[in-house]
């Protein structure tokens, strides 16, 4: 059966409600919704009974989930978990039914349908970026057609069919010879993402609001040097003769090869950089260096520099695949990311909630669905006027 058909995708839902699903299926799951932006229009077919039976069943496997994600505190929370997450996300996305937890109670939320219908409903972000060249001259890439946009420095620079920016060497001898002084730079507005393979073969996601500056050659340079604001995650191409550096405003990353992940918005108390694979020496302005391992996050304020271990680091790129994971967040921290994924403004009337927010969300509903979600737990409420969003207890 032909894995894109409605007929196929209803299948794996039986086989999940059923108790039968393969991992792979389930990971099936995740990735066609991600793929083919599947919506709630694949439960049509079902009767009301069968409908209600699956949502039953899916609100008892994420009432579990919940509670391994609240455990992971505990030192419970594994990567296979994080996954079965993320697919559980996906199939709960198609039927429209969102859990949430406060930490102020295990009670799980059953009504969800709180939020009135939005005639004029807010999208999610997509892949939105400018690059700015070494002369000046910018790029949406956003209505960029695929195909080579320049080429400087012996460097050519692509725009990719699945819309990434790619350098490519074309000859080390242009870019020793006129590489010295030549930066790009990519940022994302609100409501943008974008990946991007550096000249040295690193990968960089960049998160809505966010900036990367960078030389368009490395060659002929003792160290790799980029400077951040905002967030992203990166993959960087072992050279051990060659260190990488991630300069943001408060800190600095020296790196070989490794792949980790930098939060540094301005409108965020603190810098947190966390590492998923290698090491990491995290220098910040005020001294203290700090040598991070595996599994471990560095958290930067104004005075001070401290590292913890962390059993969830997956969690902090979630973002990357698409999802939105809440772990005992407060409200303004959730509703920061809202703002910069949505492209909205938030305004807060009365008293702000003080309850903090567990869950997992797919990034590509609409902004109604996120808040109907936070609804659900009865403890803040919502108005959406125009880009603008209220937030009430």
């Amino acid at each position: 059966m032909d894995q894109f058909s409605k007929e196929y995708f209803l299948q794996i839902i039986e086989k999940y409600q059923s108790g039968t699903a393969t991992k792979e299926e389930i990971d099936f799951l995740d990735a066609y919704y991600i793929a083919l932006g599947v919506r709630k229009s694949y439960t049509d077919s079902l009767d009301d009974s069968r409908r209600q039976l699956l949502k039953e069943d899916l609100r008892n496997s994420v009432s579990v989930n919940i509670q391994n994600i609240h455990k992971s505190k505990l030192g419970l929370f594994s990567w296979s978990t994080f996954r079965w997450a993320v697919s559980t996300a996906a199939v709960i996305a198609v039927v429209g039914f969102w859990v949430f937890y406060s930490s102020q109670t295990s009670d799980i939320i059953k009504d969800t349908n709180v939020l009135q219908t939005v005639e004029n409903d807010i999208v999610p972000g997509g892949n939105k970026a400018f690059l700015t060249l070494a002369n000046g001259k910018r790029i949406s890439l956003t209505d960029a057609s695929n195909g080579t946009l320049a080429e400087q420095a012996g460097i050519k620079i692509e725009k990719t069919t699945d819309g990434q920016l790619v350098y490519t060497v074309l000859s080390d001898r242009k870019q020793t010879l006129h590489s010295e002084n030549l930066y790009n730079i990519i940022e994302t507005p609100k409501g943008g993402r974008y990946q991007i393979r550096l000249p040295d073969g690193t990968n960089v996601w960049l998160n809505a609001a966010s900036k990367l500056t960078y030389p368009s050659s490395f060659a002929g340079r003792q160290t790799r040097n980029v400077e951040l604001s905002g967030e992203a995650y990166f993959e960087v191409a072992r050279d051990k003769e060659h260190p990488f550096i991630v300069k943001t405003v408060k800190q600095q990353v020296v790196v070989l090869g490794t792949h980790f992940n930098i939060s540094s918005y301005e409108d965020e108390p603190a810098v947190k950089t966390t590492l998923l694979e290698g090491s990491i020496i995290v220098k910040g302005t005020n001294g203290g260096d700090k040598i991070l391992k595996p599994g471990q996050q560095s958290t930067l304020t104004t005075n001070n520099l401290k590292v913890e271990d962390i059993n969830n680091e997956q969690l902090t790129v979630a973002w990357k695949e698409d999802q939105f994971v809440f772990d005992s967040d407060d409200i303004r921290y959730i509703m920061r990311m809202i703002a910069r994924w949505y492209d909205v403004e938030v305004e807060y009337q009365g008293e702000i909630p003080e309850n903090r927010f567990g869950g997992s969300i797919s990034r590509f509903e609409n902004v109604s669905e996120v808040l109907k979600s936070l609804e659900s737990t009865g403890r803040v409420k919502f108005k959406i006027d125009g880009r603008r969003i209220i937030v009430t207890k």
